[in-house]
């Protein structure tokens, strides 16, 4: 009797504290409501204060202070009296307490030097490998602005190849940062901001900021061993309990601008990145790739772009919601009409770089690409996503055997474009050909097409777009040319058969028919070459005009 009481008391006090099923139910429903219910009763939210460690540093360093001075004055006045008393031991006395004292001395300092540093300085440390592109921009503000002032700091430097992101050119560069160690003090002078406004010309804050670069050890990292070096820059402001939150604030400001400054794009060119892997084993990372020069309608040679009016709506979407929105679009067309570099081109109007993915390969699978397109895995607040050869991904997931298909899948790709991994911004353009857009196509793939926003598609030219890059591409090799010439030349080379008929034209075709032909030109010395900004520019000589249209309208044979 006395232990089935016992067990009665302890199955009771074990349904209080592991409540059954139904009451977990209740007891689930109220808590999710009982945040609100404190509100709507008034229950004051909790206060939380921080301590702040001020007094204690203070009090240690008073300590050590003491500690210092004390012992110093006791052992300065007993050497004294030693070495005025006894001149006999002055020898012993140096040998056998000096080397004690001065050690002493050091490590007593040192720990003061750092107190006091902790009470008077706020230090950041900005580290390569936790904030890569932070770290980047930082170094290069500075650098950039010693080096106008003709403030190097230091004749230590140390040379790399790298390519010039206006030109994409190997360059020789001295770099401002080198293997060893520097510090610079400089002096910042920062808007002050008022909200999301900043005062450029009244207001000004001032900061002093002492800078030292640590270059850290050479590390060998991944399975191709490239060396990496740990480099660290610490930020050091002299502040005070009553302006520290205003300093913090005018450091956030100025890395905040060296950022922007650093990240934002350079005109007239776009950054193409790729998906590169050091190692077959690992995840594949976002690697620049290359610079890529924008075209525009006013440029000559290979420099002109064409403009569509099949393209206006995307380029007015993305215009007016990729800044706050993702926006999805497909081009469609036959090879060689202009997809890829209308990728290029949009890039360069929006002033993002260019992010180029494969989804057939086999090395991606849906988990890594939403963790390629994590907000950690890209340095960009906006990019574009290029998706080219959309046709062949499409034929791995119509097949039978769907579940068996290597690279990423429909779903996977379906929760990138539209889920709760999906990017906050940005554009996102597919092309392949037009069997993309086949009726069969869009019913086995709802998902995907619901998610494009808007579509296009690129045909061949016609007689007035073949005229108008005719006259464009080549118009820079025969800048002597009127305008009725070149009227008169356009209507002649639109007349023959071969592209006045009905043949399929591409911008591709005819770039690299009017390229050979100016290439026959220089062969057979119809014109010279001009060096300009350090190029080799072919121009047709007055003389030849003539023999050079001919040449292209009547033996021309695309």
């Amino acid at each position: 009797m006395r232990w089935f009481c016992l067990w009665g008391s302890f199955a009771s006090f074990r349904e209080r504290l592991l409540p059954g099923p139904s009451s977990r139910v209740a007891d689930v429903e109220m808590t999710s409501s009982s945040e609100s219910t404190a509100v709507r009763r008034g229950i004051p939210a909790p206060e939380v204060n921080v301590t702040s460690g001020r007094a204690w540093d203070f009090l240690m360093s008073t300590v050590v202070l003491c500690a210092l001075i004390i012992p110093t004055l006791v052992m300065t006045a007993v050497v004294l009296q030693e070495w005025i008393t006894r001149p006999e031991q002055r020898g012993w006395l140096v040998l056998g307490f000096g080397f004690y004292i001065i050690t002493a001395l050091r490590s007593l300092w040192s720990i003061l030097i750092r107190l006091c540093r902790r009470m008077l300085y706020i230090r950041v440390e900005v580290s390569r490998y936790a904030a890569t592109t932070l770290f980047e921009a930082l170094t290069d503000s500075l650098a950039n602005e010693a080096e106008m002032q003709g403030l190097t700091c230091s004749w230590d430097q140390e040379a790399l190849q790298e390519h010039d992101k206006l030109t994409g050119k190997i360059k020789v560069k001295l770099r401002f940062w080198s293997s060893q160690p520097r510090n610079m003090t400089i002096r910042l002078r920062v808007p002050k901001a008022h909200g999301d406004i900043e005062l450029q010309d009244t207001e000004v804050e001032r900061l002093d900021l002492e800078v030292q670069f640590i270059p850290g050890d050479d590390v060998v990292c991944g399975r191709d061993s490239r060396l990496e070096r740990r480099e660290v820059l610490v930020l050091s402001v002299r502040s005070n309990p009553e302006r520290a939150l205003s300093d913090k604030e005018m450091l956030v400001r100025w890395m905040e601008h060296a950022y922007v400054h650093y990240v934002k794009p350079i005109e007239d060119v776009v950054n193409v990145y790729s998906l590169q892997e050091s190692s077959s084993d690992w995840v594949p990372e976002w690697k620049f790739e290359r610079v890529k020069p924008c075209k525009n309608a006013s440029a000559t040679g290979q420099g002109f772009y064409l403009e569509r009016h099949a393209l206006y709506n995307i380029l007015a979407d993305a215009k007016l919601w990729s800044q706050t929105a993702l926006r999805v679009y497909m081009i469609t067309g036959p090879p060689g009409v202009g997809k890829s570099e209308f990728t290029i081109w949009i890039a360069g109007q929006l002033g993002i770089p260019v992010y180029r993915l494969c989804l057939s390969s086999p090395r991606l699978s849906d988990d890594r690409l939403a963790q390629l397109f994590s907000q950690s895995a890209i340095s960009f607040n906006s990019i574009l996503v290029q998706v080219d050869e959309f046709q062949e991904t499409l034929q791995g997931w119509l097949k039978s055997d769907e579940k068996r298909h290597s690279g990423v899948s429909a779903g996977g790709f379906c929760e990138m474009l539209q889920g709760s991994t999906s990017m906050s911004r940005g554009v996102v353009i597919i092309t392949g050909t037009s069997e993309i857009v086949a009726d069969c196509v869009k019913r086995r793939l709802p998902a995907v097409f619901r998610r494009i926003h808007s579509t296009a598609e690129l045909g061949w030219m016609n007689p007035e777009d073949i005229g108008q890059y005719f006259r464009r591409f080549l118009c820079g090799f025969i800048p002597s040319c009127t305008a009725e010439e070149w009227e008169s030349w356009q209507r002649t080379f639109l007349e023959v058969e071969s592209w006045s008929g009905s043949r399929h034209v591409s911008i591709d075709m005819l770039q690299q028919y009017l390229m050979h032909q100016i290439t026959e030109c220089s062969c057979l010395g119809y014109g010279r070459f001009v060096v300009n900004d350090s190029k080799f520019i072919f121009r047709v000589n007055d003389e030849h005009i003539q023999q050079v249209f001919l040449k292209m309208a009547f033996l021309s044979n695309p």
